[in-house]
């Protein structure tokens, strides 16, 4: 393309017959052709008009470059700013996992006391059944002896003695009991009584010591209880203190993510608009040149 057409001073008639669908293409299609306009009326050449078109094609490249610059800087800002909180939030999660856990465990272990303490509760109500069970049989058997004595009979002249002894209450000392009282006689009747009296205080010793170990237990199981509710009570408040704490990080870091996401959609909706207008120059500046040489002629003509 010679210079001298380049140097022509374009028709402005000439130039609205090439760009007029072009105008009506777009706001900014609009708006081109209106500077275009000007810049003939004010007498531009051909070669202003493409160095016009030259000129914003450039600075759109130029605005371009700069924004990716920016927003990339700022993205990279905002990311290195979330690292840290990324970490505290990290480690406020396992913090609350290791809380939860230490929760959980305080419960079990509470679990695993109060089973046991219920178990040791049966076994000493049964016991404590059982000895009641040997009291009354052993008093049942001074009876039947001091009876029998007054009576003069021989203890073991009742030959049903032995079941119906058998038949007060279960256990080896009853069982001993019926066996050594159905074979004694009436002189030894003395015997006997003083027998089930010492079996009797050994019972009631017994009695005492288990109703001693089991206050022991019971004062235990109070003592182990209290310290695994205190520890839990302030399992649960450092738990939820935690938890408040993650909560509120986690939230900023959400939002710190919304911001860097938010710089990233903001670049690619400057692209976007850019992009679009310098679709449309270049558009513009293809219709120039390929009707440059028709836009020269009319305007000679």
């Amino acid at each position: 393309m010679s210079n001298n057409i380049m140097l022509q001073t374009a028709n402005h008639s000439a130039f609205q017959e090439v760009f007029g669908q072009f105008a009506q293409s777009s706001d900014f299609g609009n708006k081109l052709f209106g500077e275009l306009s000007a810049f003939i009326q004010k007498g531009a050449t051909l070669q202003d008009l493409n160095d016009h078109v030259e000129e914003l094609r450039k600075h759109l490249a130029d605005d371009q470059a700069e924004d990716e610059k920016y927003f990339n800087e700022q993205q990279q800002s905002l990311e290195s700013g979330l690292e840290g909180l990324v970490n505290e939030v990290q480690e406020l999660k396992e913090a609350v996992d290791t809380a939860a856990k230490k929760i959980s465990v305080l419960n079990h272990q509470q679990q695993i006391i109060d089973n046991l303490f219920s178990q040791d509760q049966a076994a000493y109500q049964k016991r404590l059944a059982n000895q009641n069970v040997i009291l009354e049989t052993i008093s049942l058997l001074v009876e039947r002896v001091h009876a029998l004595s007054l009576d003069g009979h021989s203890l073991i002249e009742m030959d049903n003695l032995l079941e119906e002894i058998k038949q007060l209450g279960r256990g080896k000392h009853v069982e001993v009991l019926a066996q050594i009282t159905a074979h004694l006689d009436t002189e030894q009747a003395e015997k006997v009584l003083n027998l089930l009296e010492s079996l009797n205080k050994a019972v009631l010793a017994s009695l005492e010591a288990d109703e001693a170990k089991e206050q022991e237990n019971i004062r235990l199981y109070n003592k182990l209880t209290g310290e695994i509710n205190a520890s839990l009570s302030e399992a649960q408040r450092h738990y939820q203190q935690l938890e408040v704490h993650f909560e509120q990080k986690d939230y900023e870091l959400s939002v710190g993510k919304e911001g860097v996401k938010d710089v990233g959609l903001k670049l690619q909706d400057r692209n976007d608009s850019r992009q679009f207008i310098l679709d449309r120059v270049q558009e513009a500046q293809q219709l120039l040149n390929d009707n440059i040489d028709r836009i020269a002629r009319w305007s000679q003509e």
